[in-house]
């Protein structure tokens, strides 16, 4: 039940970006859509640093922290290094 409840979560929120790209882009004349205070550059998010650490180390146990992507390797080492991990 709690996998269906994170999926439910998780198509909640793609549907829920659809919607409201849809909107961006059809019912925002092209000035709304450049102004800066509707539409940041910059997103700032809280995260509990206990609940981060541990999602950050179920990922690493896993095997699923993905080392890929060349453009995330600096914001990778940072976020771990603001944790206090260790790979």
């Amino acid at each position: 039940m709690a996998i269906e409840k994170d999926n439910d979560r998780a198509s909640y929120l793609a549907q829920k970006a659809e919607i409201l790209k849809d909107i961006e882009l059809f019912y925002l004349l092209p000035h709304q859509r450049r102004w800066n205070h509707w539409f940041p550059d910059i997103i700032y998010y809280y995260a509990d640093v206990d609940k981060t650490r541990k999602a950050v180390k179920k990922l690493l146990d896993d095997g699923t922290w993905s080392t890929d992507d060349v453009k995330n390797i600096e914001m990778r080492k940072k976020l771990l290094k603001l944790l206090a991990i260790t790979v």
